[in-house]
């Protein structure tokens, strides 16, 4: 996960949840060669044995009850193998910390690579070849992971949206394309993410250059050409950031977030004002997916422990507490959605970009085009 997002989640109304669930005590807070261990709960049989996750500071963490989440997805496990569980989150991010300590043991599980990052981490032999039973597991995740799938297993996953308030427009909708964001007014009120800082500014440039090499079959580079002159000063570093200005802005301004914000406003009761859509084109719609997945580190311990680990994580125990707690879709297509993810857009619709660019296409080229991206916009 991009340390700059922090898997920021939420929309309007967000705050007074924010104090709540940090007044939630979960666990000790230390710092460890640079590392945060947020939960560490010491189990009453031990083993010996310890399981050392890295991951995002807000994983499991935008949920009613973070308390009760954690020691229902980590408690549950410690309890069953008589292990302990550290969890620490790099302020680098996961895959630099793994980096700069190759071949030296930093964590046994890493959970937050996505499909942006995922085959990097598996092509510098950062993870063990590894993968849960694919045994209700989208097998479309799978397949959009490309060769990491051999490394890394999906848990959740949830397309990009572009949010807006329905009290901004005349008939309470956003007309999704790409063309009419870059009217005068959308274009003035887009806010966007630095794809250089932020997984979801990166996620919208590839769904940006999806959308117009292989749906409208144009140079990708007109889009930031034209949008320039109006929204130069609304790209944020962070989601947060982003939000923050969403947040206190006009009715009419747009920004680019997740298709599953409207489930979050329902489920705590912000009201359903504001909405999130992906683009169309010829009366169908396209948007672009990321997937997070679980890995093995390489080079740790205990195998059998870990790859007992990552089933688990895919098991109902886990993935019942994806869409209230992460707001996202749980890999496991076995798991009944909550009545609140019925404010959000039908996602069966929905035409993965994913589809036109591959992860290996990512891997390649995502570096040249962050390049390009920051060449148009300086």
């Amino acid at each position: 996960m991009d340390p700059a997002d922090e898997r920021e989640r939420g929309i309007k109304g967000l705050k007074p949840f924010e104090k709540k669930i940090l007044g939630i005590v979960v666990a000790v807070i230390v710092i460890v060669a640079g590392f945060a261990i947020f939960y560490s709960i010491e189990n009453k049989k031990p083993s010996g044995k310890t399981i050392v996750i890295c991951t995002y500071g807000s994983l499991l963490a935008y949920g009613a009850h973070k308390n009760q989440t954690y020691n229902t997805v980590f408690g549950t496990f410690e309890k069953e193998y008589g292990v302990n569980i550290k969890i620490i989150t790099p302020s680098v991010g996961c895959l630099p910390a793994l980096e700069s300590r190759k071949n030296n043991e930093v964590a046994n599980i890493v959970i937050g690579l996505t499909n942006l990052n995922g085959i990097h981490a598996a092509r510098d032999g950062l993870l063990v070849k590894y993968h849960a039973p694919e045994n209700n597991i989208n097998s479309t995740l799978m397949a959009e992971m490309g060769s990491a799938s051999s490394y890394l297993t999906p848990y959740e996953y949830s397309y990009l949206g572009i949010d807006y308030n329905k009290t901004g427009f005349t008939s309470g909708q956003f007309n999704p394309t790409f063309g009419n964001l870059l009217t005068k007014q959308n274009a003035s009120n887009l806010l966007m993410e630095n794809p250089t800082t932020s997984d979801t500014g990166e996620g919208f440039l590839l769904w940006q250059i999806a959308y117009y090499e292989n749906i409208l079959h144009q140079n990708w580079t007109t889009f930031w050409s034209s949008i320039k002159p109006y929204d130069a000063n609304n790209i944020y570093d962070s989601w947060s950031t982003a939000f923050t200005a969403f947040e206190s802005a006009s009715p009419q301004t747009l920004m680019v977030s997740y298709l599953t914000d409207p489930a979050y406003n329902v489920y705590f009761g912000y009201g359903n004002d504001v909405n999130s859509t992906v683009t169309s084109y010829a009366g169908k719609e396209y948007g672009w997916r990321t997937i997070y997945n679980i890995g093995i580190v390489n080079g740790t311990g205990n195998l059998t422990l870990e790859k007992d680990f990552v089933n688990y994580f895919l098991s109902p125990t886990v993935q019942n507490q994806i869409p209230t707690n992460e707001w996202m879709y749980p890999a496991n297509e076995t798991i009944a959605m909550p009545p609140s993810y019925s404010a959000t857009m039908n996602q069966s619709e929905i035409i993965p970009l994913n589809n036109y660019i591959s992860a290996e296409d990512i891997y390649l080229n995502s570096g040249n085009w962050i390049l390009q991206w920051q060449a148009l916009m300086e």
